[in-house]
């Protein structure tokens, strides 16, 4: 009879090292325990041997914590392994920070890769070594959506995941945390709140085939990520799914059947009082996401107001319409109208229907601004001062670049990870046709009929993929979502006119 395997017993060094390394996922999992009930449901679902795909998502902020958790504490088994079979890990963002280099690095593990999200072309190389990884039975840590949401509604999955598991038929392993994630600590929210209970489910591993596909059309990937969609609902919202979190639109207490209609108050609106001191955007609360007063349409008019000892509130300057704001256990927030328009008295609704009618009614405005020559027909939406331009290197712009048409194309091959460097601070005008960066030594124009990709990174940064080079610009202290909104609306129009593929961040 066989005898079970029993890993090598490493060195001291290592284990101390490891050790040293678990060690703040391993506080944060107890402070979790601590304050939100944090608990892992099925880590006896944690496969012994690749190939697998590890399947993360992050609803909220506190969602990047555990993700870090799942990569270097429920995949720990993973590297006791002789020979240690390769991982690539998701975000190529991790490699700049000094921890996770030598927490991740070649010197520290000797597996992992990351796979690069948004470095335009050279995505491939992410998902090839994603396939090598699992061709040679080991284990890919991904999350398919890519970013957080910002009203707690699914944000779109990716077709990498897809891709993964019909190509390789590696099985896919879900370790998906709760809703809770999202109540605690919203992206919209300064810091995490008190309230609501986290859990992570690690799922039963699930192939959506038996055989690996040697070609994959649209058709299949669209199939798989029907599955995939249902196992993720089912998971992270529970079994009332997705409609059952947000809750139902009330009036006065009573479920509401008929469609809502919000239309804008026929009173004229106030003006919006100018602050005596900027506030910090972060401090902002409802208000970076309901950018727009869903109501009257008031830009960046609504005040997040959270009295110590009474219940949070929030109000338009502009058309007077307050809302009162509960969190509920288990569900979404919901904002109930208590003062304005006679029709919206009482009317109780989930802040992510809120925010549905915010997009649902967004139109583009346009603004007067000086020291620009427009082009025929084109018209300037936003504007900002002291905006931070930061290719990705290398980038010809380096490089004594001189036309007024950024490189669209980086050097070919694998370059630093991570390698963001700025190149200056200057003006920078979102419009119809272009996003125009006023900056010395020269102007540069990204037309919308070139950009490939827009994205909003962390709190404050637009992200572009000009062609397929990469470029972000640092907005500072502004409504980044609403910023979002006009770039994601110019460059779909381009797209759709000329018919190129385009990617826009969820919102």
């Amino acid at each position: 009879m066989n005898e079970p395997y029993k890993p090598p017993k490493r060195p001291l060094k290592l284990r101390i090292r490891s050790a040293l390394i678990r060690s703040p996922w391993s506080a944060a999992a107890l402070m979790g325990r601590i304050f939100y009930g944090f608990r892992v449901e099925g880590k006896e679902n944690v496969p012994k041997e690749g190939p697998y795909v590890v399947w993360v998502t992050e609803q909220g902020l506190i969602g990047m914590l555990l993700s870090g958790y799942i990569a270097l504490s429920l995949l720990e088994e993973h590297f006791s392994k002789s020979p240690v079979k390769p991982v690539t890990y998701m975000q190529e963002e991790l490699w700049a920070l000094e921890y996770f280099k030598k927490a991740l690095g070649p010197k520290a593990r000797g597996a992992y890769r990351p796979l690069i999200p948004h470095s335009a072309g050279r995505l491939v190389f992410g998902l090839l070594d994603g396939y090598r990884a699992l061709n040679d039975k080991g284990i890919v840590v991904l999350n398919p959506e890519g970013e957080a949401t910002w009203d707690g509604m699914p944000v779109p999955i990716k077709r990498s995941i897809a891709w993964f598991a019909l190509r390789t038929a590696a099985p896919l392993l879900p370790t998906l945390p709760n809703m809770g994630c999202y109540e605690i600590w919203p992206r919209w929210q300064a810091g995490p709140s008190r309230r609501g209970r986290l859990s992570l489910t690690v799922g039963k591993p699930f192939k959506l085939v038996d055989e690996p596909m040697s070609q994959v059309s649209d058709e299949d990937v669209d199939r798989a990520l029907v599955r995939i969609r249902a196992e993720y609902e089912r998971i992270v919202y529970g079994s009332q799914g997705v409609s059952g979190w947000a809750g139902p639109n009330l009036r006065h207490g009573k479920e509401v059947d008929e469609v809502i209609e919000i239309r804008p108050p026929s009173k004229p609106l106030a003006a919006i009082p100018r602050p005596e001191k900027e506030v910090p955007i972060r401090k902002r609360g409802v208000a970076q996401l309901l950018w727009q007063c869903p109501v009257c349409r008031t830009d960046e008019s609504l005040l997040h107001l959270h009295p110590r000892f009474r219940t949070q509130s929030v109000m338009c300057q502009a058309c007077g319409t307050h809302w009162e704001l509960k969190p509920v256990p288990g569900h979404d927030f919901r904002l109930k109208v208590t003062a304005g328009e006679p029709d919206l008295l009482g009317l109780d609704m989930p802040l992510s229907a809120w925010y549905q009618y915010l997009k649902r009614n967004f139109r583009p405005t346009a603004r007067a601004v000086a020291a620009v020559d427009l082009w025929p027909g084109e018209q300037v939406h936003q504007e900002r001062s002291g905006v931070e331009l930061a290719p990705y290197r290398p980038n010809p712009l380096f490089n004594g670049w001189s036309g007024r048409q950024p490189p669209k194309a980086q050097p070919s091959g694998r370059h630093q990870l991570a390698d963001w460097e700025t190149v200056g601070e200057g003006r920078l005008l979102l419009t119809s046709h272009r996003l125009l960066w006023q900056g010395p030594p020269t102007e540069l124009d990204f037309e919308w009929s070139s950009v490939t990709a827009v994205y909003l990174w962390m709190t404050s940064t637009l992200g572009i993929k000009y062609g397929s080079a990469s470029y972000r610009f640092n907005l500072g202290n502004v409504f980044a979502l609403k910023w979002l909104f006009y770039a994601g609306e110019m460059a779909r129009k381009h797209s759709e006119a000329d018919g190129h593929t385009l990617t826009v961040s969820n919102y």
